[in-house]
């Protein structure tokens, strides 16, 4: 059994692409840039989002500064709450808290949203604290979130204990940074390919599986 539990945000509590999408849209038209297909903003969940930017469209440090303010300007005038949790999400919690398990959420969110988000859906009281960037760190990754998670929980951690659940490579590596085991989930935005190059240390397909795996 693991005893402390990290939880990414983004494609694993929450179902967060309608929010990210449209505030990822609004800024790259705003900025000028055509969308024709929405979907293919879907690349966006996950990464840091100054990076997406810069990565997918060759944006420099003061376009990108521009494009981040308007994707704010959209997602917390009401989108940041455009991102229903995932079926099962919250008997899972409820369940693992019952089992006296400590979780955390541990997002390349800033911490501030994250924690509105999960106050707004009210799963809030299930986690001990929400580890994520400042407003303006633009250099953290996932590593790094994952040990100050680490240090944050314990003193003197067991890392045997410890487990990060992630849709994502990025959660992925982040755990094995950190000589952690993951859980890679197949309900949010990566895939079995994805999961598994990265070192996955188990892949679920549903939210319910994540107890077993747990326990």
């Amino acid at each position: 059994m693991y005893n402390y539990v990290f939880f990414d945000l983004d494609g694993t509590l929450s179902q967060s692409e309608f929010g990210i999408i449209n505030s990822v849209s609004f800024a790259l038209e705003k900025l000028g840039v055509n969308v024709d297909n929405k979907e293919t903003l879907k690349k966006f969940i996950g990464p840091p989002l100054a990076a997406s930017f810069k990565d997918y469209y060759g944006m420099d440090e003061e376009t990108i500064e521009k494009a981040i303010g308007l994707y704010r300007e959209c997602y917390n005038g009401g989108e940041i709450f455009n991102a229903p949790l995932y079926e099962g999400i919250k008997e899972t919690l409820e369940e693992l808290k019952n089992h006296g398990i400590k979780m955390y959420v541990v997002t390349s969110k800033p911490t501030h949203m994250a924690k509105k988000i999960i106050e707004h859906f009210d799963i809030s009281k299930y986690f001990e604290d929400v580890v994520g960037p400042d407003l303006k760190d633009r250099s953290y990754s996932k590593k790094e979130l994952v040990e100050a998670a680490i240090n944050k929980s314990s003193a003197s951690p067991n890392l045997n204990e410890y487990i990060m659940i992630g849709d994502r490579c990025f959660d992925i590596d982040g755990a094995v940074g950190n000589n952690i085991d993951s859980i890679g989930v197949l309900y949010g935005y990566g895939n079995r390919e994805e999961l598994e190059q990265a070192g996955a240390t188990y892949i679920i397909d549903f939210p319910k599986d994540i107890v077993k795996t747990v326990l």
